[in-house]
């Protein structure tokens, strides 16, 4: 029995697998095979029999006199006829058709057709029902983006053949990246294939393998819909067309399949509505909707059902090489026309929703037509309003902020993060039963979360414009009042105070977002809502590390990984991005060490498994960077800083918090090199950077520091003392007299000042700096004291005063060896003072 049905098996995928490239087929094969190494070892003996069947339908190994090899170039029906038309040449051939360029010659007429008849040898029944399909579908078919069907008939043998309109053109993707068409015009290109579509379904036709492959531009620029060899008539019923290890799914295309397709289930004009959502993703970001895995059929069949897309913005730079992104994000940009800032201006929005509502997961859930998504296109390119976001809360929350521009802020931030929350109830979804299970529960608390925010925003409207109100003021005051609001719904309430938290840690107040957080963890029914506690215990985690309480961060995030690795189908890139976290606090211990290798995993991983090549991947080859360093391996660190430099400029985020980081890492990273021109240059980019889009901040004090301390060690003072005397201006003004960067500032200051000669100034300037220090940072780990006492022995050498300069040099070798391995690289530079002070005459 099982014999019988491996044969069965191995015959149904060796026959589809024809219809595959030659050079595929093994890994096409191995991906339907997957673990049964019997099964696939038949299939590939099928496939070697196949091949060598030629046009008289027997193998060489037997040949029978007169047989001919079945070539390209030597084919027994080159220059005979079908019916009215001479077969010129092959150009092409599947694995159970064969296509022929053909002519009709009659007089002064001529007459290029495309003439596809099945192969000798491969007339079975449902191969033949199959073709006969095909011919009924096309002959029916009369559309101007759709290749006109002409004739049809018998060959002399009696296998069926038919005829079409001759199309010479080139893919639809490698047509438009030739001309490099900008979004605008490849979304009007689209709307032709919209129109070929909506006729078929007119017709009652769905064509179920809609991919860039079949889908030509011809020689006037004219979309022209082919191959439609497994398309079948609405409520036709079919058997024996479909295959995966067992036999049961459907011939498809996989990039381009609809989620219901994986399983076999009905497929009808929904399955063609997300083929060309897919379609058109590919073309706006040259890349399919999800990266699937190639070697697994039905892994990719989980995918395509729990994945949801990236955003065009972060998939036009997946699945590079890790040292070509920059270069492939360049070329697709480039066939484009545009530029990283401009490109996610086009898509971001309705263009994005648009795709999102084609690619929804759940048929019901996408376009009811080709011609729906076909006036959204064309609502999209007027500038209007699209069907895709309807009256959902974006759309009211832009309309609210249009008439209350003081809530600007929080209604932009409410907007990405609601998109968020939504993406992650997506991935929470282990199959498909419990996949609607989940949707439903999540759709409740969305709507109950939108809600809430919606009667927030109404409340701050109705303030008026005599009490404007801050974003932060907003989500203050729902935060005060959503207890309250959710006492009979905790449920409910404990997603909308999730949700708040993550709106206050967009907007960087971490305090607004820490009681909220709190309040999910210890919320006693959580435990039923593991993917949210999760969620709580991981932003909870990085609030404490910010807090320099890596105890308790530790075991937030060990409790949040703990989950996330039980179930890594419902983590998405949670995981991936909490390694971060994890090496953070890895160097907090002492450990950097051991958090090199955890980093270089994680952005392995995040490039070439998640295909993810984003801010987040950016942002852990920065700290890859800093970890480095701190362990001494500069060539190393300097080679990741400059990675991350070049990914954020793809990603047009090179002016962004994040891309002046890692601009910063790399500086810090020259300087640490002796490249000390390159590092200079490198940090007054960054100072100017700041200034332009920031203005005085504690941002631009930090990073005027940086440069001040390596122009110091060149002894420019003078073009120090400007630097120096600015930071601490805005240091005192922003986080105040006692804050430790305004106590670095003062050193520095005087530092400066003593080494252009203003030794009075200097010491009032360090004076100072000591007593702030030593009142206010004496036990700190970030060795403000210890730093302002070398600074005061600085300026004493200058003064002459060698006891005082002692003196100080003592203590802050003290207690720099009190530290211990944290201290013990700065001692070296006391000593070197201390070796100054001793030659001093």
């Amino acid at each position: 029995m099982r014999t019988r049905r491996l044969d069965q098996q191995a015959l149904a995928i060796a026959r589809l697998a024809m219809d595959e490239e030659p050079a595929d087929r093994d890994e096409w094969v191995a991906a339907r095979c997957g673990e049964d190494a019997e099964l696939g070892e038949r299939v590939r003996r099928l496939l070697g029999r196949l091949d060598d069947i030629d046009d008289q339908g027997r193998g060489h190994a037997d040949p029978l006199p007169g047989d001919q090899e079945e070539t390209a170039g030597h084919d027994v029906l080159l220059g005979q006829k079908l019916g009215p038309f001479r077969v010129m040449e092959r150009i092409g051939r599947g694995g159970m058709g064969v296509v022929y360029r053909g002519l009709r010659e009659a007089g002064d007429l001529q007459q290029e057709v495309a003439l596809k008849l099945i192969r000798r040898g491969f007339d079975f029944d449902d191969t033949h029902a199959r073709f006969l399909r095909e011919r009924r579908i096309l002959a029916r078919l009369d559309h101007p983006n759709l290749a006109r069907f002409i004739d049809g008939g018998l060959s002399d043998d009696g296998r069926p053949w038919f005829a079409l309109e001759f199309v010479r053109g080139q893919r639809i993707t490698a047509w438009c990246d030739q001309r490099r068409l900008t979004i605008r015009q490849r979304v009007e290109l689209f709307l032709d294939i919209c129109n070929a579509v909506q006729y078929a379904h007119s017709q009652l036709v769905v064509h179920r393998d809609l991919k860039p492959d079949n889908i030509l531009v011809d020689q006037n620029g004219c979309v022209r819909l082919l191959d439609f060899g497994i398309a079948r008539l609405l409520g036709d019923e079919e058997q024996g067309l479909t295959v995966t290890r067992e036999g049961t799914a459907y011939a498809m295309t996989p990039d381009y399949a609809a989620p219901e397709q994986f399983s076999g289930a009905a497929v009808g004009v929904a399955a063609d509505i997300y083929a060309l959502g897919a379609v058109l993703y590919k073309l706006v970001t040259d890349v399919p909707p999800i990266a699937l895995d190639r070697s697994d059929l039905l892994l990719a069949g989980q995918q395509a059902r729990l994945t949801p897309p990236q955003s065009p913005s972060a998939a036009i730079a997946r699945g590079s090489a890790p040292d070509d992104t920059a270069a492939v994000l360049s070329r697709r940009l480039a066939a484009r026309s545009v530029q990283m800032a401009g490109y996610r201006r086009a898509v971001r929005g309705d263009l994005t929703r648009i795709l999102e509502k084609a690619l929804a997961k759940e048929p019901e859930r996408r376009y009811a037509s080709a011609s729906a998504l076909a006036e959204d296109l064309r609502q999209w390119l007027a500038g209007a309003p699209v069907q895709a976001t309807g009256n959902t809360l974006g759309y009211r929350t832009g309309k609210f902020i249009r008439r209350n521009l003081p809530a600007v802020a929080i209604a932009a931030t409410l907007a990405v993060a609601l998109v968020a929350t939504s993406v992650i109830a997506t991935r929470m979804a282990l199959a498909e039963r419990q996949q609607r299970q989940l949707a439903q529960t999540e759709l409740e608390r969305s709507n109950a979360v939108r809600d809430y925010v919606m009667l927030m925003l109404r409340a701050v409207g109705e303030q008026g414009a005599d009490a404007p109100v801050t974003g932060r003021e907003a989500l203050q005051q729902g935060a005060q009042n959503v207890r309250e609001h959710f006492a009979e719904d905790p449920e409910n309430g404990v997603g909308t105070m999730l949700v708040l938290a993550e709106l206050f840690t967009q907007i960087g107040d971490a305090e607004g977002a820490e009681p909220l957080l709190q309040q999910v963890v210890e919320w006693p029914g959580a435990a039923r809502q593991p993917d949210m506690l999760a969620r709580a215990r991981y932003q909870l985690a990085q609030i404490r590390h910010q807090r320099a309480q890596t105890d308790e961060a530790a075991v937030l995030l060990a409790l949040a990984q703990e989950h996330w690795q039980a179930h890594p189908d419902r983590a998405g890139a949670l995981l991936n991005e909490s390694r971060t976290l994890q090496a953070q606090l890895l160097r907090a211990e002492g450990r950097a060490a051991e958090a090199i290798p955890l980093l270089a995993d994680a952005i392995r991983e995040r490039r070439e498994k998640l295909g993810l090549v984003d801010r987040e991947l950016a942002a852990a080859m920065g700290m890859h960077a800093t970890t480095l360093t701190e362990t001494g391996d500069y060539e190393a660190a300097y080679a990741s800083a400059d990675d991350a430099v070049g990914l954020f400029r793809s990603l047009g985020l090179d002016r962004s918090i994040g891309g002046l980081g890692a601009l910063n890492n790399r500086a810090v990273t020259a300087t640490y090199l002796r490249r000390t021109d390159e590092a200079i240059a490198g940090f007054r980019e960054i100072v100017d950077i700041h200034r332009e889009l920031f203005g005085r901040n504690s941002h631009l004090a930090t990073v005027q520091l940086n440069l001040g301390r390596l122009l110091l060690t060149q002894e420019r003072h003078a073009e120090v003392v400007p630097l120096a005397s600015e930071a601490l201006d805005i240091a005192i003004t922003e986080r105040g007299e006692i804050s430790a960067v305004a106590v670095f500032a003062r050193a520095m200051l005087a530092e400066s000042l003593a080494g252009a000669g203003d030794t009075a100034r200097a010491l009032e300037e360090a004076e100072e700096a000591v007593a702030v220090a030593g009142r206010h940072h004496r036990d700190s780990a970030d060795q403000s004291y210890i730093t302002t006492l070398r600074t005061r022995a600085i300026v004493r050498m200058a003064a002459g005063d060698k006891p005082g300069a002692r003196s100080d040099l003592e203590a802050a070798a003290e207690g720099l060896a009190a530290l211990g391995p944290a201290g013990e690289r700065h001692l070296g530079v006391v000593r070197q003072l201390q070796a100054r002070l001793d030659a001093m005459p």
